[in-house]
């Protein structure tokens, strides 16, 4: 009568290829790399800090605002600051955009250096906070910079009779 034993080296490798199986199921190992990959370029731009981003920009929080909306205050320079602060606020809002969709599609390491080069977080953005700015939309299955295109593509498009 036989035994079916493996041996201990045997063991750790059928339990090393199930955790690593595991591991590129969930997205961990691509959350690994992403990490790794991100801090070796910061680490070759002179940046050692982590809450740094790779080209040294940061912007305001502006979460409360809407692309419409303007600064309320006495400024000395008047329109000019209005108008640098609505742009911040629009390329805040494109950023935050372009993040949800890098989120939605899975592409890890893309979002991750886009943070580090446009000083934004790399965190998904919540859906309604997003609509509460561009609007609401129907598809909820669509990252929401695919339905700003899908709309304006549409608009574009000569109307068939």
């Amino acid at each position: 009568m036989s035994k079916n034993y493996i041996s201990r080296e045997e063991a750790i490798n059928q339990l090393y290829d199930t955790i690593k199986t595991k591991f590129e199921e969930d997205g961990v190992l691509q959350e690994v790399r992403c990490m790794l990959q991100s801090k070796m370029v910061a680490m070759m731009k002179g940046k050692n800090d982590s809450h740094t981003t790779l080209l040294g920009r940061s912007l305001p929080d502006m979460s409360q605002l809407s692309v419409g909306s303007s600064v309320s205050g006495n400024c000395a320079e008047g329109d000019t600051n209005e108008t640098s602060y609505r742009q911040d606020s629009r390329l805040h809002w494109l950023h935050q955009l372009i993040m949800e969709y890098f989120h939605w599609h899975g592409f890890h390491y893309t979002a991750e250096m886009f943070a580090q080069e446009s000083g934004t977080e790399n965190v998904r953005p919540v859906r309604s906070q997003l609509e509460r700015v561009v609007g609401q939309f129907e598809r909820k299955s669509v990252p929401i910079l695919l339905e700003l295109v899908a709309e304006l593509m549409e608009k574009t498009q000569p109307k068939r009779e």
